[in-house]
């Protein structure tokens, strides 16, 4: 395989989506002993990580699909089957927990108002059922899928980026640096005037996307560099996430930390060999949590025993969920690509 092909991401995406889950598990199973531990599980960074990835990765996937349209349909058909799955099972399975009536439950218009906003990706608008999770520290069902829309609105922008740079002539670079300025701008105003929710959607996070994908459009220059450029990049990276608590370079020192954790460490290489459960792992772990906190069984039983049962069955879910979902849908070249790293194992 290519140099580009070899790399860590699905170590790195998995870390990523373990370190929201256990921070979500510390924040929502509210057990005193977990608490201290919160301060090292950075939700932020995790996600932030995911989105320079996604830059790097979905430009791939643009310039090597043959259109537009095999390229929205790669997209669609990475995301909406496991994604729709489980709002769908989670609107039914909950009926059998929710204090109202079974008749009641589906006729409130709450219930149709998740389905509404959740199949289109609109979360934020009712992340909650009726009747359920009224004693947990929230209601909300899955409070970790609103990326999932700043996911699929990156998707519909490049293409818009690439026609302007390929159709319109517009220089990638200053096309990129236009947008990671508009991007940094308007996550430290809204930071600044203590709006942290609005600041983290978009375009707020669109500069450690655009990161991305100039990294993708540059990769061998800093594969090259790699090794040169790290300690300044840690420096200032440390410098701004801790010091002084901006973010203006922090989307390129970050996404130049996650590409050189990407293109080393050689013995990582084949992670993905049995499976990329990093989608699982993301997406069902919020409603698992709430439903052991809503059953009191953080409370009933030793914590750490019951953490360890949450962790094995949101696994367990992510693994079913990439073979009997995710797997079947998914392009050609990730088929293939699959099937080379279970080769690659084999042959070990």
């Amino acid at each position: 395989m290519d140099k580009i092909n070899i790399n860590n991401f699905d170590f790195l995406r998995v870390l990523f989506a373990s370190v929201v889950a256990l921070a979500h598990l510390i924040e929502l199973s509210q057990v005193k002993i977990f608490q201290p531990y919160s301060l090292y599980f950075n939700t932020r960074l995790a996600i932030d990580g995911f989105f320079i990835i996604s830059g790097f990765l979905i430009a791939k996937s643009y310039e090597n699909s043959k259109g537009l349209k095999e390229y929205m349909i790669k997209r669609i058909k990475r995301i909406v089957p496991a994604y729709f799955f489980l709002i769908l099972f989670c609107a039914f399975l909950f009926s059998l927990i929710t204090t109202n009536s079974f008749v009641n439950y589906f006729s409130n218009a709450q219930f149709w108002n998740y389905l509404l906003a959740n199949l289109s990706f609109q979360n934020y608008i009712e992340p909650c059922l009726p009747g359920v999770f009224e004693n947990n520290k929230i209601c909300a069902v899955n409070g970790a899928l609103w990326t999932i829309k700043i996911e699929e609105a990156f998707y519909l922008l490049v293409p818009l980026f690439y026609y302007l740079i390929n159709f319109k002539k517009v220089n990638i670079y200053i096309l990129s640096i236009l947008v990671y300025l508009i991007s940094i701008c308007y996550f430290n105003y809204f930071s600044y005037v203590d709006m942290y929710k609005v600041a983290k959607q978009l375009p707020g996070a669109l500069a450690f996307f655009i990161t991305g994908v100039i990294f993708y459009r540059n990769f061998y220059l800093l594969l090259k560099w790699r090794h040169h450029a790290i300690l300044i990049c840690l420096l200032l990276f440390f410098l701004e996430q801790y010091i002084f608590k901006t973010q203006i370079l922090k989307p390129i020192t970050y996404g130049f930390m996650v590409f050189y954790l990407a293109y080393n460490f050689k013995w990582l290489n084949n992670f993905g060999k049995y499976g990329d459960f990093t989608y699982g792992i993301y997406i069902y772990h919020f409603p698992v949590i709430q439903l052991f906190v809503y059953f009191e069984l953080f409370n009933k039983y030793n914590p750490i025993v019951i953490s360890l049962l949450v962790l094995l069955v949101v696994f367990v879910l992510s693994v079913i969920s990439w073979y009997m979902l995710e797997l079947r849908y998914l392009s050609n070249s990730r088929k293939l690509r699959h099937k080379r790293l279970s080769f690659i194992n084999k042959n070990i």
